[in-house]
């Protein structure tokens, strides 16, 4: 499941018909404590985050989603980019940042690579576990 917070009702309303028709099952949320309320009770995948918002900022918002669901993967959409913005997004560990307005199949591509990225690191970490089980001890002299 996708969660989109955003203020802003139309773009809620837009982002989740664009990911609905993507194929994603998608939740939407005003504010802050309704994101975290909505990830309490729901797995989400990923959440696509305006910066500005009522309750908190973006990144205090992708920072208690990370304390619930430290996988979730983070997409951030702001009207007031900057490029100290966008690093600041990448540094906290958001995986896309997008300015508004943007295309959205460049939008959903980024969220479906995000999506495959993570499921073939889960998916890898089985067989990494396996192999230190196999293999031979250090020995340091």
């Amino acid at each position: 499941m996708i969660l989109v917070v955003d203020d802003q009702k139309s773009m809620c309303w837009v982002l989740s018909k664009v990911l609905s028709e993507a194929g994603f099952s998608v939740e939407t949320a005003g504010t802050a404590k309704e994101a975290l309320s909505i990830t309490t009770n729901n797995k989400i995948l990923a959440a696509v985050i305006d910066y500005r918002l009522p309750d908190k900022n973006g990144f205090e918002l992708f920072l208690g989603l990370k304390k619930l669901n430290p996988k979730i993967l983070g997409v951030l959409i702001t009207s007031y980019g900057s490029k100290e913005l966008r690093e600041e997004a990448l540094r906290l560990g958001f995986y896309a940042y997008f300015d508004k307005p943007f295309q959205n199949q460049a939008f959903v591509t980024a969220l479906q690579a995000g999506l495959k990225k993570g499921k073939k690191k889960d998916a890898s970490l089985p067989r990494e576990r396996a192999r230190e089980r196999r293999a031979p001890p250090f020995y340091s002299s």
